[in-house]
């Protein structure tokens, strides 16, 4: 059973550093297979505020989307041997990988919901720094590494879990978030004006 909370952290530790380190660092570089994330993604959700209608299209073609879910496809069949020493950790690689892909398409096809839900991702995309806020589904490790910029009058995580309903005495008993860097967005400002 220490297999769930450890394939929780991996899987979210992985989703930070694939997202810095191979989508932004790597996909920098047009004409990689990588370069879909920065080049393609990201100019989508910026000129259609913050939806992507690529994600519209059948979830397994070569396009951006294609690309991202053949990436969580080959992740999961490449850990698939582990699965009869660690099946509680694979397992719960399996669900973060499926669970990354549905929450990353559901705040893309509906921005109001993204950005209630995963106010981290929305800063990403729509604040003034698309070099933070690496995390899509829950904002762990951008809290852990530092990488945690808010949206000046953007919504924000009320605990550092990212959680929305959990009970009163946790969320008490949890750090508060702290904005690391002042942040202003277009988003942001056309909100207060």
């Amino acid at each position: 059973m220490l297999g769930i909370p450890l394939g929780l952290f991996t899987a979210n530790a992985v989703e930070w550093g694939m997202h810095r380190y191979v989508l932004h660092g790597l996909g920098k570089k047009r004409g990689t297979f990588w370069a879909f994330h920065f080049h393609e993604h990201h100019k989508e959700v910026r000129q259609h505020g913050y939806c992507d209608p690529n994600y519209e299209k059948f979830p397994l073609g070569l396009h951006a989307q294609g690309k991202e879910a053949w990436a969580l496809i080959a992740s999961a069949v490449a850990i698939a041997p582990l699965f009869p020493v660690a099946p509680f950790f694979v397992g719960t690689l399996w669900y973060s990988g499926f669970n990354y892909y549905r929450v990353h398409k559901k705040s893309h096809m509906n921005p109001a919901w993204g950005e209630l839900r995963v106010p981290w991702h929305y800063d990403h995309h729509m604040g003034n720094n698309p070099s933070a806020n690496w995390c899509v589904t829950r904002p762990w490790f951008d809290y852990i590494m530092g990488t945690r910029v808010f949206t000046e009058d953007g919504m924000r995580e009320t605990n550092v879990l990212g959680l929305k309903k959990i009970p009163a005495w946790l969320e008490r008993a949890l750090p508060k978030p702290v904005m690391l860097g002042k942040v202003t967005s277009k988003t942001a400002q056309q909100r207060t004006a």
